[in-house]
Parts: C-alpha cells; sequence; structure tokens
C-alpha cells in the first residue's frame, strides 16, 4: 500500500457497499456521542465512522467466519467484537481531534487544493454507494469531507513526527544470523484414536535416539536426511533481542560456526538440530535494520499522541453510544485505488502500531477506517 494515496485509498475500500439485510438505524445524529474538554462530537458521525469500519470487517471476515462474527471474541479481549470495534472506535477519535488541535506544533495546514479535492472525493463516495447502503451506513457529504479532512492532518502530523526520528541504525544493533533447523516434539503424541498421550520416559529416550540418528546422517544434506526421517526443517532469522525461539536452540546455534551442524539440543518441549547458515546474514540484518526504524517511528508517534491527551477531557455519553448496532451487514466490493494529489499513507507496520489501533485489519484500510469528526 506504501505510495497510494490517501483519499482514493479510503474509497477504494468502500466503494461498491450495498446492504445484505437490516432495518435502518434508531440513533438521533444531533445528539452529542462525545466531548472533548467540552466541545460536542455528533453522535451522527460516529455512528457512520462506526458502521464504515462495520462494512469494513464484513467484507474481509464474513467470509472466514460468517456472518455472526460480530457476536463473537475474535481478538481475545474477552468482549464480542462489536464491542472491541465499537471501542477502537472512540479510543481513535480523541487521537484525531487532538492532533488536529496541535496543528500549529508541526506547522501542519489542509490547502484549498487539498480541501477541493476531499470535497470531490466525498462526492464520489455518496454517488458510488447504493441508497439503502448509504441511509445504513448514516453517510453523508459532510461527515466524508471530515474523515477526509481529519485523515490528511493526522498523516501530516504523522510525517512530521517522523522526520524527528532518529534513522541511522548500525549493524552491531541489527545484526541477524539465519540458521535451518529441525524440531522434533517431546511432550506427547498422537494415538491411533486420535487422542493426545503424553510421553513416558522410556519413549522419550527412544525419540532422543532417533533424532541422533537423524543428526549423524544431516551433516551431508540436511534437506535429504529430514525427508527420510519423516522431519520438516524450518529457517529463522534472530538478532540479540530474540524472544520466539527456544532459549536452548539460539544458545545452541551461537556456538556453531556457519556450515556447522549440531547434535541434539533438549528445549522446553521438543528436540532440535540446528545448522548455522550464515552468521551475518546481510539481507536479513538490512531488513531488521529497517524495522527498527519503523519501530522507533512508531513509538514516538505514541509517545506524542499520549503527551497530548495529558490534561484534556474526554467524556463519552455511553448511553446514546450503546444505541449504535451492528445488526445489518454490507457487502463490499474491493477495487483499484487511482493515484491522487493528498498525502502520502504510511506504511502498514506503522499503522498498526498507533495508539489503540486494532490489529487485526489490514493497516492502510483500517487507518482511515477508524477517523471521525464533529457535527
Amino acid at each position: 500500500m506504501k505510495g497510494k494515496k490517501i483519499i482514493p485509498l479510503l474509497l477504494a475500500a468502500v466503494m461498491g457497499i450495498s446492504v445484505l439485510s437490516g432495518c435502518g438505524s434508531s440513533i438521533d445524529r444531533k445528539k452529542a456521542g462525545a466531548t472533548l474538554d467540552g466541545e460536542e462530537i455528533s453522535l451522527g458521525f460516529m455512528n457512520f465512522m462506526a458502521r464504515y469500519q462495520q462494512a469494513i470487517y464484513d467484507g474481509q471476515f464474513s467470509g472466514m467466519f460468517g456472518t455472526g462474527f460480530w457476536s463473537q471474541d475474535l481478538f481475545g479481549e474477552g468482549t464480542d467484537t462489536e464491542t472491541s470495534v465499537k471501542k477502537n472506535v472512540v479510543e481513535n477519535i480523541e487521537i484525531l481531534y487532538l492532533l488536529e488541535a496541535h496543528m500549529e506544533d508541526y506547522k501542519v495546514e489542509i490547502t484549498k487544493e487539498e480541501q477541493a479535492k476531499i470535497k470531490e472525493a466525498a462526492e464520489k463516495f455518496m454517488a458510488d454507494n447504493s441508497e439503502k447502503a448509504i441511509k445504513q451506513m448514516g453517510a453523508s457529504q459532510e461527515y466524508v469531507e471530515e474523515m477526509l479532512r481529519l485523515n490528511t492532518i493526522q498523516n501530516k502530523m504523522r510525517k512530521a513526527m517522523n522526520e524527528e526520528v532518529d534513522t541511522k541504525v548500525s549493524d552491531e544493533e541489527a545484526a541477524q544470523k539465519t540458521i535451518s533447523y529441525v524440531k522434533v516434539g517431546n511432550t506427547s503424541t498422537t494415538d491411533e484414536e486420535g487422542k493426545s498421550k503424553e510421553y513416558t520416559e522410556e519413549e522419550k529416550e527412544a525419540l532422543k535416539k532417533e533424532v541422533e540418528t537423524f543428526a549423524a546422517s544431516a551433516k551431508e544434506d540436511m534437506k535429504a536426511a529430514a525427508e527420510t526421517a519423516g522431519y520438516t526443517v524450518s529457517e529463522a532469522s534472530y538478532g540479540k533481542d530474540e524472544e520466539s525461539l527456544d532459549a536452548a536452540l539460539i544458545e545452541a546455534a551461537d556456538k556453531l560456526k556457519e556450515g556447522e551442524l549440531s547434535g541434539v539440543i533438549t528445549g522446553e518441549d521438543a528436540f532440535y538440530v540446528v545448522r548455522m547458515d550464515s552468521t551475518f546474514d546481510e539481507e536479513e540484518t538490512e531488513r531488521r535494520k529497517d524495522e527498527i526504524v519503523t519501530e522507533r517511528k512508531n513509538d514516538h508517534y505514541t509517545e506524542v499522541c499520549d503527551k497530548y491527551k495529558e490534561g484534556v477531557k474526554f467524556e463519552l455519553n455511553d448511553k446514546e453510544w450503546a444505541k449504535v448496532k451492528f445488526d445489518d451487514l454490507f457487502v463490499m466490493k474491493q477495487e483499484e485505488a487511482p493515484e491522487s494529489e493528498s498525502e502520502d499513507t504510511q506504511n502498514q507496520e506503522e499503522k498498526d502500531a498507533e495508539p489503540k489501533e486494532d490489529t487485526q485489519e489490514d493497516a492502510d484500510t483500517q487507518q482511515d477506517t477508524e477517523e471521525n469528526t464533529k457535527e
């Protein structure tokens, strides 16, 4: 998505929406959905942003989880998906308006040309979606324009914040080693009836001998030996802060020279055999440098946004917000986004790490989805 422009990217995500089911919204659009330091944010717009988010989720998840996924706990947060998504929408309202309030900090402004393009894009949005879908979503020309305006401000603010980040990363900090390894679980197996069965100590010792036999035969051709033994060879790259791989595996790998193969390693829940493919993988090291820079930018953005929250009073109208429901479903047709003159969107890794951002969605689409506006 990097290099695509903000306005058409937003519209590409929602053009062609139709309504699968539903009977319309019962909310009062004119009521306040929340206040930020006493200034009202309309319930109508908040409802639109939530329903817009719903349309994105319907398009991405209904095929995988069925039409009842909104009542499921997809994110493991101990609540249904509707509650989780609505919570994210509310949290992003505060961030977006705080960024707007601090535009002067980074000399950010919306030009007349940009405002004209926002108006044009909003008109296209209203024209490209069915009348029924527009009604169900609670969309209006005003709401779409404001969403795009806030989106543009956010991207400009983030771009300016990124300029403050140190992008120099040393080889030492990012250095990556690459290994190939075989993992053989040593805690349990599956019997003929498909039931899990814990290994006895005798069985575990016999299994270890089998892995030792494999290790002895793998010195010349690890992949061929693994195929013969019925094992799978996996590859991984890691650095000094590695936490996802078994500590015993990393400790043994660090003692190897390039091309060397280990003996049997006893890990937390498996036996391993590892080969050191590269003690300094240049390609993976460069990739890790990019990741580190992205992490720094995300951390800085979060720090600035958290600072903006200090001393600010944000209040949600819980009674009215509870009336926003995802009872009806949307059908969404994805289309390719054309180019535009508006601000570039950030890459997916940066968007995934924004404060309170939902990590389950396509980052570019979701970022546009969760913007909010005042009436």
